[in-house]
């Protein structure tokens, strides 16, 4: 560039010069007319943070973890150097089926067109480990696959090949009996269980904070998980087996900060209960993942998944763990308290902005909810429709081609910090009463969260929160759209007929 050329620049930055933050609040006083700013522009969030209508460079130059890269410790811009370029999230949308045949021909078809991994929730009688006919009629089907016998996992995965096809097996408060049947089942098909890829995910204390009782004391509970741990560790190095779940606590009313900071006592809990039972650290940290749920406060909920990792990155730190056991798992879950059975079809709107916030956030794994949910079990439309929001952000908005799309912004940045300090030190708390268990018996996290629960019912009973065609534009002409709603009775009564037929073939001399 010549001198003159360079005269000109020069004289060009003169006659427009930048104009300084004071200038620019000088204006916003003008136009607020004497309105307090703190009030008007800056937005107090569930989580206690102050969002500034602008943020600076200046509001990320002291943070910690800026300067890492993805892939590399603390992790809080990813744990895979190249994100989902290379590795993509998993399409892991739920099949919320009772019966095996039926669950079957929905994961068949939507494995077909665009799904990658098995979402698999258990009914509650098998969560419960009561065989149908122990269980009662409204507990067989309720909430998801009812399986019994090794019969049943063959109905239920009849031409899906599990060496390839990654599996997530919501199994509540224990996971080894319903992985006695998988691994039954593979081996009849001549396959090995070394080849399992995914995470059968065991969270009693999850189970706990969700339905306030176990089906087994928490000692036994533990130590299904040591053997399940133990089994995985010698016979299916790719499957996880601990779980540990934020989305009870969200959809409880609870905060970014108090989810992040329950899931990680949690982990915490997981960590010394398995080491007391003779598990080494790596084993356990790289068999255990996370599971979010994801809410409409889209920057916010980037933030929460960075500062996910940040927090558990200083935990494995602290126990002395390998970068492996630091880079946190994370299946992220639309959140399910702010789907409205009115004006349902706007909760096809609301996943969207959950899903991207999932994965900007570097959610390893994703559930999109259909917009039926709250009204009943989804049709073959409603969950073609969520499987292709993934397939929409990652094929037409191209998300498989950025590497940690959200890095770098000071907004995001600097609110990624200050929710991993806030989440600390309510974790620390949870320690000082003794961990995440002793704190649930106390009833401590509980009174946290209907606090912020509370709050969040003023919030929308005042419209401070909008929901669209809830409490803000209504639809008052409206119909719902039809739905399935399941016949529990039925279930009950064809469960039954199948665990007799299954039984009445059992050789009992083998």
């Amino acid at each position: 560039m010549s001198g003159n050329e360079m005269s000109e620049h020069d004289r060009l930055l003169d006659m427009f010069p930048p104009h300084t933050y004071e200038q620019w609040r000088q204006d916003v006083d003008k136009q607020l007319k004497g309105a307090p700013f703190e009030k008007v522009l800056v937005k107090k969030t569930y989580e206690d943070i102050d969002i500034q209508p602008m943020y600076y460079q200046r509001d990320v130059e002291n943070l910690p973890h800026m300067g890492a890269l993805p892939g590399f410790a603390p992790f809080v811009r990813g744990t895979k150097a190249l994100g989902h370029v290379v590795d993509p999230w998993l399409i892991a949308q739920e099949i919320p089926y009772g019966d095996p045949a039926e669950f079957n021909r929905a994961a068949k078809a939507d494995l077909e067109r665009g799904q990658t991994a098995l979402n698999v929730p258990l009914d509650r009688a098998t969560l419960s480990g009561l065989d149908p006919d122990a269980a009662k009629p409204g507990e067989v089907g309720r909430g998801g696959l009812s399986l019994a016998t090794v019969d049943d996992v063959a109905k239920a995965f009849d031409g899906i090949d599990l060496e390839r096809t990654p599996i997530l097996l919501q199994a509540g408060a224990s996971g080894l009996a319903v992985m006695v049947l998988i691994a039954s089942h593979m081996r009849k098909q001549e396959q090995s269980t070394e080849k399992l890829n995914g995470w059968v995910m065991v969270d009693p204390l999850g189970t706990l904070s969700l339905e306030g009782v176990l089906p087994n004391t928490i000692e036994n509970l533990y130590r299904e998980m040591a053997q399940l741990t133990s089994w995985a560790r010698d016979n299916a190095p790719r499957l996880r087996t601990i779980a540990v779940y934020g989305d009870p606590l969200r959809n409880g009313g609870g905060s970014a900060v108090q989810e992040l900071a329950f899931t990680v006592a949690t982990g915490v809990e997981y960590l010394r209960e398995m080491l007391a039972r003779g598990i080494a650290l790596d084993d356990i940290g790289q068999r255990m993942g996370f599971a979010f749920a994801t809410g409409s406060d889209f920057f916010m909920e980037i933030a929460k998944l960075r500062a996910a990792r940040l927090a558990w990155e200083r935990v494995i730190e602290a126990f002395g763990g390998n970068d492996d056991s630091k880079r946190m798992f994370i299946h992220s879950r639309t959140l399910s308290w702010d789907k409205t059975a009115t004006d349902p079809y706007v909760n096809m709107l609301r996943v969207t902005t959950e899903a991207f916030s999932a994965i900007c956030g570097g959610c390893d794994s994703l559930h999109i909810a259909p917009f039926d949910e709250p009204l009943g079990l989804p049709t073959d439309f409603t969950r073609r429709i969520a499987r292709n929001v993934h397939i929409l952000l990652k094929d037409e908005c191209h998300f498989d081609k950025v590497v940690d799309p959200a890095g770098g912004c000071w907004y995001v940045e600097s609110i990624t910090d200050t929710l991993a300090r806030k989440a600390w030190q309510l974790f620390q708390e949870i320690e000082k009463r003794g961990g995440m268990l002793k704190a649930l018996q106390e009833g401590f996290p509980q009174k946290q969260l209907a606090e912020t629960a509370a709050r969040r019912a003023k919030g929308i009973a005042t419209r401070k929160d909008a929901f669209v065609g809830t409490n803000k534009y209504p639809n008052l002409q409206e119909k719902l759209p039809e739905t399935i709603q399941p016949d529990f009775d039925a279930l009950y009564a064809d469960r039954l007929n199948q665990l007799a037929q299954f039984r009445s073939t059992i050789d009992s001399d083998k």
